[in-house]
């Protein structure tokens, strides 16, 4: 192959950017350096092979090890390597190469040469060379740039091309001898590329020597063409220089024209020749009249504009470049990404691709390492900072290296070169394979042959997909898939997109086929490669047409599991949010659905209808939502809240979720068989790790029936290998209800995320209709919270830093799905059993308190039934869990939430007589908790509990009933207010209402409970209100600390009320001095409230939260923070009044770090 691979490693190293942020390929980011390394070692591969097997020859014959003359016995490719040394650095190199050439080139000699070759590579390399030494550290002569070796030599070659352009139209000639000059019987017939492909190179030349006469021939050249164009403005590719007579009538961008068009622009910037330009914007125009189809550029006949050739050359792919130079950057994009699919297609741009049949031509496949596409994506990516451009770059070296790369440099791809590599690198015959399917796939195929070949390559992947999960995921770097990665590398992935979507295309009205067998075929070796290959589902989530396509393919039951499984890993890595609404009859779609589908579906839906994760680090501060909020205003409602919308508009949705999430497991297994059922198991294979689940219980259970297993009598024949045993026509039971709790728990988490979302008393209405609670209350003990196996096996659920298994995620859906049920909604009384309902009137009864409005208002219809209520059996196994379970936490935010809203006596009367509050200081006190989220849920449930109620106060004074229990309680309570201040809170707000009460019973409990002493002096307050507004500062505010702010608040409104509130300040603004930070806390306490005011302001369902739960009406709040936030620095109750003058900074904005 002609030695050109030097170009596109120094335009490889140009387009690798040094900044961070190129994508891998695994779709990753990884560093730079690591791409723009490998590309340096690729070329001195190839250099280095060529000065050992091939020098003074002018190119390397990679697979012979030889080399060859091409273009006049120049050392061409030392010259072609000049300017890469020195851009990669290499100066000593470069010095010696150029004592080289001066000692060795010689351009008197008795040689036919290429004028358009010579002066594009020998003139111009020179010239490069020559022009970078000096920003390269090489030492110049003494009036550089007008004089050097490398000028002289560069002066020489060209002044042996001038006799070229000694014709009657000025027009150059395709060749000359360099000793002679043009040959009597040389062909008048030259290509257009070979006429205007000058101005570059003559133009600097003159400049620098001070010769007009190199200028002034090429732009003659340049004229005589542009005189000679169409009436219809274009120019053919081959014309008669001594007639000016066009010979080849074929117009377009590529080969015998491309360099024509490339040096008008590349001359008018250089030359700021505004003419050069306008020439060439007047020939664009046509070339978009009559070359322009869909963004491909074909051939057409130069006076008619009829099609000629709707091919795609290589040589075209500088075209997008070209745009980008003049600034029409989306033409270029549009392009560009034309021609990337090609590559994609291939590892490479075919010499020739036919546009209609979407493949190559027959004797032009092969690649002969052009550089021309990635010149292109150069120019866009420094044009547009696009990140993405910068996939080819990584794709190109990763296919010249992979494909190309031989002992003696890099060889040109061919398919008889395909053949050959295939027997050294062991690829399995699949780029064979691929070509085979391309050209059996064309749009007329009727697909017989398409599919056998399909059935060849899917073992193939699928075994390797199968390793992948077996082998628990190891690292890419331990494990390498070669058969995926070579499928994907010859373009195998979007050829299979193409085979898919064949029934989007109509031809002659009629919808193109293919069946659902073939369909699945493609579908399992797509998601085998996605298995193998994390960038490969990127870049499916990509193509979003592909994607909303997918769906229908679920209509079918036979393609529906593959279908599903590869969504779900699609829309996993997918940047923007499916919108289901664009999902064609996504009704009837879901409504033809049956169980076991809905189930799989909602593995679906789980990533649809959820919030996306931006991937910041501040993401979770208030800060950030606020931001996300306004900004969400002005765009409508999110992705998730349409798909939300769009799902409960489908009748009987909800219904069926209620349905899959309450049935019993012996209702699940119907008649299925089991090869029907285990194609089900597989399902979960991808994110589930089933695959291991289902071998741990399946040997599990081996080994258990093991000493029942019937063994044959000596001699006995046994078919397979296999004792005689009875058929088994069903999955184990221990499967069946692994399989039914994985179903269930993604089925809770869309109802959990429809519970929360904007819909949320549309779902609480029907959820209560179709008696989901009395439902999941019947399978408390036998499936959500049965005795699970101490098996460790593993489930990647829709949090991937938490790995559980299927057992502990189900619970921890349910538990979360009781939190959104019961949180603030009347609805909350359904957990509990109608002698439950009867026991909450019997203690407003004997209180002497109404009865709570919504447990009246009770459907007793929908309640649980049985023995016990949900909300019972929860406390029941919370009271028996370990004290290290991480379920406490899950347990604790479920029952408080019961709690929430408008403190109900009654409620609190329930959970304190089933032994809550002892339990919880049990795990305060004498379990010493060490989990801070633990300990955090306990001391919010604790709050909930005792806030206003005396009897929980008596009942925690006879349980922390010493000093050295009070003290551990208290040690807990300080390790972080963070956690406990909720409780902090409750306590005060408790002490207030209760030091107002004239009451015996009260009475007796202030003077008696130490906590309520402790809370009262004013020393304990202030240390928590220094300390409250020191830990947290506007910037860090999340919806966990702000509690912290809120907390810190009470404490000042209800010193207020006191008439205390200027005591208060005085008293924080001494504990400042003191720490010797003045100013510090009461500057920040001023922009939290600063942005408490802004935060709270349309927050209509916080503000009335505030406000239930501290009984302090919401118009006392904000009076209170105006009082504080008072810009009177005479006012005793504004904090400006205690932050001196030297240290004030109350304006800060709240987005500056």
């Amino acid at each position: 192959m002609p030695f050109r691979l030097l170009v596109p490693f120094g335009l490889l190293c140009a387009l690798l950017p040094l900044h961070h942020g190129a994508p891998g390929p695994d779709g990753t980011a990884p560093d730079p350096a690591h791409y723009r390394a490998r590309v340096k070692a690729m070329f001195y591969h190839a250099y280095d092979s060529y000065l050992e097997n091939a020098f003074p020859y002018d190119e390397l014959r990679p697979l012979t090890c030889d080399g060859h003359d091409t273009w006049g016995s120049f050392s061409l490719t030392l010259i072609d390597a000049l300017d890469t040394l020195l851009i990669l650095g290499n100066v000593s190199e470069f010095q010696r190469v150029v004592e080289v050439l001066q000692d060795n080139v010689d351009f008197d000699i008795d040689v036919n040469a290429s004028v358009f070759e010579t002066n594009i590579r020998v003139v111009g390399g020179l010239l490069s060379a020559h022009l970078l030494s000096k920003r390269a550290g090489v030492e110049v002569e003494a009036g550089w740039p007008c004089s050097g070796p490398l000028l002289r030599m560069a002066e020489e070659a060209a002044r042996k091309l001038l006799p070229a352009f000694q014709t009657p139209t000025g027009m150059p000639y395709g060749t000359v001898n360099l000793l002679h000059g043009v040959n009597p019987g040389e062909t008048p017939v030259t290509c257009t590329a070979g006429i205007g492909t000058f101005i570059v190179e003559f133009a600097t030349l003159s400049s620098l020597t001070g010769d007009p006469v190199f200028e002034d021939v090429a732009r003659v050249a340049l004229m005589r063409l542009w005189e000679s164009r169409s009436d219809i403005g274009l120019v053919g590719n081959h014309i008669d220089v001594l007639t000016g007579k066009w010979v080849a009538q074929d117009a377009g961008i590529g080969a015998g024209v491309d360099s024509y068009f490339e040096y008008l622009v590349k001359g008018a910037i250089l030359l700021q020749d505004k003419k050069l330009m306008a020439m060439f914007l007047e020939y664009n125009k046509a070339i978009r009249n009559y070359t322009r189809f869909d963004d491909w550029y074909l051939w057409v006949q130069m006076y008619k504009g009829t099609v000629s050739m709707p091919v795609f050359q290589s040589l075209e792919a500088y075209w997008p470049g070209l745009q980008t130079l003049i600034g029409d950057i989306d033409n270029a994009m549009r392009t560009f990404l034309n021609y990337y699919t090609v590559w994609k297609q291939f590892g490479g741009l075919p010499e020739f691709y036919n546009i209609p049949q979407g493949y190559t031509v027959e004797k032009r496949e092969g690649y002969p390492l052009r550089p021309e596409l990635i010149e292109s994506a150069m120019y866009l990516y420094r044009a547009t900072g696009d990140p993405t451009l910068l996939e080819l770059g990584r794709d190109a070296v990763e296919s010249i290296e992979k494909i190309s790369k031989v002992e003696c440099g890099f060889a040109t791809f061919t398919e008889t070169f395909l053949t050959e590599r295939d027997k050294q690198s062991k690829w399995s015959g699949i780029p064979q394979l691929l070509l085979k399917l391309y050209a059996t796939s064309h749009l007329h195929s009727d697909f017989t042959e398409c599919q056998n070949i399909l059935k060849e390559i899917s073992p193939l992947l699928s075994m390797e997909a199968m390793a992948f999960v077996t082998e628990e995921r190891k690292l890419t770097q331990e494990t390498t898939y070669p058969n995926t990665y070579i499928f994907d590398l010859f373009g195998g992935v979007d050829l299979l997109v193409e085979i898919l979507m064949r029934p989007t295309i109509s031809i002659r009205g009629q919808k193109l086929k293919i069946s659902d067998e073939m369909s699945k075929d493609c579908l399992s070796i797509l998601y085998n490669t996605c298995v193998c290959t994390e960038g490969v589902t990127k870049r499916l989530a990509e193509k979003n047409d592909f994607v909303i396509f997918l769906f229908t393919l679920m209509t079918s039951k036979k393609t529906f599991l593959q279908t599903a499984t590869l969504i779900e890993d699609i829309l996993g890595v997918k940047k923007e949010m499916i919108r289901l609404d664009e999902v064609p009859n996504l009704s009837s779609l879901v409504s033809n659905f049956d169980q076991q589908q809905l189930a799989n579906f909602c593995r679906i839906l789980a990533v649809t209808i959820s919030e996306m994760d931006t991937g910041n680090d501040d993401k979770h501060t208030l800060l950030a939502k606020n931001a996300q909020q306004k900004k969400s205003l002005s765009l409508g409602p999110s992705a998730a809240e349409i798909n939300q919308a769009a799902l409960l508009s489908i009748p009987g949705f909800v219904e069926r979720l209620c349905k899959l999430a309450t049935r019993k497991v012996s209702e699940s297994t119907g008649t299925a068989s089991f090869l029907q059922e285990l194609e089900e198991w597989y399902t979960w294979l991808d994110n589930a790790l089933v695959l291991d689940a289902l071998m741990r219980v399946a040997n599990e259970e081996s080994e258990h029936n093991q000493a029942s297993i019937v063994l044959p009598p000596p001699g006995a024949s046994e078919e397979n290998g296999l004792p005689h045993t009875s058929p088994r026509t069903q999955l184990p039971q221990s499967m069946k209800i692994m399989h039914e709790i994985m179903y269930k728990l993604e089925v809770l988490y869309v109802l959990c995320v429809l519970l929360m979302g904007r819909q949320r008393n549309q779902v609480h209405r029907m959820i209560a209709e179709f008696k989901l609670i009395p439902g999941l209350n019947n399978l408390f003990d036998k499936l959500i919270w049965r005795k699970h196996s101490a098996s460790a096996l593993v489930l990647h659920g829709h949090n991937q830093n938490c790995d559980c298994s299927p057992d502990i995620t189900l619970k921890i859906q349910f538990l979360r799905l009781l939190q959104s049920f019961s949180d603030h909604h009347e609805n909350k009384y359904l957990l509990l059993n109608n002698q439950e309902l009867n026991e909450l009137s019997a203690i407003s009864l004997k209180a002497n308190i109404p009865e709570v409005e919504a447990v009246l208002n009770t459907d007793r219809s929908l309640v649980c039934d049985g023995k016990r209520g949900l909300l019972t059996r929860l406390l029941q196994v919370m009271k028996k869990e370990p004290a290290e379970s991480s379920f406490r936490f899950w347990q604790a935010r479920a029952v408080e939430s019961f709690l929430r809203g408008t403190t109900s006596y009654a409620d609190q009367m329930f959970l304190l007589k089933r032994g809550l509050l002892e339990h919880i200081l049990y795990c305060i006190v004498d379990s010493e908790c060490k989990s801070r989220d633990v300990l955090q849920s306990y001391f919010d449930l604790l709050g909930e509990l005792m806030k206003f109620n005396v009897d929980a106060f008596k009942r925690f004074n006879k349980y922390i009933n010493t000093d050295a229990k009070f003290q551990v309680f208290l040690k807990q309570i300080n390790s972080s207010l963070v956690d406990s201040n909720m409780l902090v809170r409750c306590v005060t707000l408790s002490l207030d209402r209760f030091e107002n009460q004239v009451d015996m019973k009260v009475a007796e409990v202030l003077s008696e409970c130490r906590l309520l002493a402790y809370i009262s002096q004013v020393p304990t307050q202030m240390s928590f209100l220094f300390r409250l507004i020191n830990i947290i500062h506007v910037q860090t505010l999340t919806q966990e600390n702000v509690s912290c702010l809120n907390t810190s608040l009470v404490i000042l409104m209800l010193a207020r009320r006191k008439e205390r509130l200027p005591l208060y300040l005085r008293l924080l603004q001494r504990m400042e001095h003191s720490k010797k930070y003045p100013g510090f806390l009461l500057n920040n306490f001023h922009n939290l409230l600063r942005f408490w005011q802004q935060h709270y302001l349309h927050k209509d369902k916080d503000s009335t939260c505030l406000e239930n739960s501290s009984c302090i009406s919401f118009s006392y709040w904000k009076e209170t923070v105006s009082i504080l936030l008072n810009p009177d620095r005479q006012s005793p109750s504004a904090l400006v009044s205690y932050i001196e003058e030297p240290y004030m900074d109350i304006d800060r904005d709240f987005t500056e770090e």
